[in-house]
């Protein structure tokens, strides 16, 4: 590929592999095209919505990993999304489903 602009990485930073592969994969691609764009769309955890106990841990050690390496960050509140869905759009019970489709619709209007 000779015309690369940059790279985009979608990332939940409550989870191991979100948060500890997400940022092993932001540092790999900051020091092997360290001159290309890096833009990360990351999803924070709620505390009422934790599914893991280290989910805060997890998120705090990845803070350090995207102010380091990322050159644009859009951080993505889980808790606020739920909310949206419930009041704004009149979802009783959001699934995943339903906040996937925000967050596409966020990122699309952004990346557009």
């Amino acid at each position: 590929c000779s015309g690369l602009q940059g790279f985009l990485l979608f990332n939940s930073v409550g989870g191991g592999t979100g948060a500890g592969l997400g940022s092993l994969l932001l540092h790999r691609l900051s020091v092997d095209y360290g001159k290309k764009t890096k833009m990360a769309f990351t999803i924070y955890p709620s505390p009422q919505i934790a599914t893991a106990v280290v989910e805060p841990y997890n998120s705090v050690l990845t803070t350090h990993a995207l102010l380091e390496d990322a050159d644009v960050c859009v951080l993505l509140d889980n808790e606020a999304i739920y909310d949206i869905c419930t009041r704004n759009l009149g979802i009783s019970s959001p699934s995943y489903g339903n906040l996937n489709r925000l967050i596409a619709q966020v990122i699309s209007s952004l990346t557009a």
